[in-house]
């Protein structure tokens, strides 16, 4: 009988993420025990979670949405408590996230050979350095690194150095429902787009202000192509919300709970991601979860998942209208060849197949 995985993602700070690689893991047969964080955002894939076969879950209250700082970090220190007690059932202990990097690397020093770490993000969000020291540490001690794109990878290797090599692997981001019920939606309507949409936390590397030149274009203004941002907006970006009002942007500034983005996502809409830089984005394996198309800059994973699947007709040359609305005018001529390909994507990106075909982290 296999030993168990252990999956730490102390503030749940990648809870839908985290369900489907357990869900994928517990359907090969794998499984697993989940340390995370009861949460005010996305509690129902905490729910979910439980009830899988062969899935135990142990969560305390150290998200920043539930707990104060100093609440939060003891839950966190008795939660790898709990891990180490716990120790002799696992084959793997997986870290997601690193929530308190000192403690960390006490605790997974103690488990240097069960240690495997996933790096979502060579350096965190906002870091301007090319290397962060506690992440290098957490590498250091892991077994193994897994990434969750090429793109990933090879941003890690050439920050951090080739010696990192020999212990990486890919695991490909699957596809992201938007609640855990939610099936992958084929690709099997025609394409009339009312809107152009943003949707996904406003952040100043998210490229928002695209929607300012395209409110300006007099093609999109005939074509009657509507405008609209969905997400909580960052500090700091009240001029550029304040200019895109002004300028006829539907601005819907919060979270959405799970009916309202389950409207946006039937919506006839394109999906702009027109992202400065990004390693990675959950919001295109949710558009592609659920049957939408969406155009987005070669950044990252984003521009490798495009070519990858043949869909470089949807990449962004730039962030400008004409960009826009050259790709508007691709997916126009071939929208039966493109629906093709993203449906080949979405098959080839289901958890379960993911799991058994590139979860070798996994195996011990």
């Amino acid at each position: 009988m296999s030993r168990r995985i252990a999956i730490v993602d102390p503030g749940s700070f990648v809870l839908p993420y985290d369900f489907h690689l357990v869900k994928g893991l517990a359907a090969n047969g794998r499984p697993v025990d989940f340390y995370g964080s009861t949460t005010r955002y996305n509690g129902e894939f905490l729910v979910a979670m439980r009830a899988l076969p062969g899935v135990q879950v142990v969560a305390r209250a150290i998200s920043g949405s539930v707990a104060s700082r100093l609440g939060g970090a003891w839950a966190y220190a008795l939660q790898l408590a709990s891990v180490l007690l716990r120790a002799g059932r696992y084959g793997t202990v997986n870290l997601q996230f690193s929530g308190f990097w000192p403690l960390e690397w006490l605790v997974f020093a103690l488990l240097r050979g069960k240690f495997v770490f996933t790096v979502h993000n060579a350096v965190p969000h906002g870091f301007s350095s090319p290397q962060h020291a506690p992440t290098r540490r957490l590498a250091d001690l892991a077994r193994e690194l897994v990434f969750v794109s090429d793109a990933t990878r090879d941003d890690f290797l050439q920050r951090y150095g080739e010696r990192y090599r020999a212990k990486s692997t890919v695991l490909p981001h699957g596809l992201l429902p938007v609640t855990p019920q939610a099936e992958a939606a084929p690709y099997d309507r025609p394409l009339h787009a009312e809107a152009l949409v943003f949707w996904g936390r406003v952040q100043p590397y998210k490229g928002v202000e695209l929607f300012r030149a395209l409110a300006q274009s007099a093609e999109i203004q005939r074509r009657g192509l509507s405008l609209v941002v969905y997400g909580a907006w960052s500090p700091g970006l009240h001029e550029l919300q304040a200019e895109l009002r002004s300028k006829g942007v539907a601005l819907h500034d919060g979270y959405l709970d799970d009916a309202q983005l389950l409207s946006l996502l039937a919506q006839n809409a394109v999906f702009l991601l027109p992202y400065q830089r990004a390693s990675q984005s959950g919001v295109l394996y949710a558009l592609l979860n659920h049957g939408r198309v969406f155009f987005c800059t070669d950044t990252g994973d984003l521009g490798a998942f495009m070519r990858r699947h043949g869909l470089e007709g949807l990449l962004l040359r730039d962030r400008t209208p004409d960009a826009v609305l050259a790709c508007l005018d691709f997916l126009a001529a071939h929208g039966d060849e493109v629906r093709q390909k993203l449906a080949a994507a979405q098959d080839a990106l289901r958890w379960e197949r993911l799991v058994a075909e590139a979860g070798q982290a996994y195996r011990v």
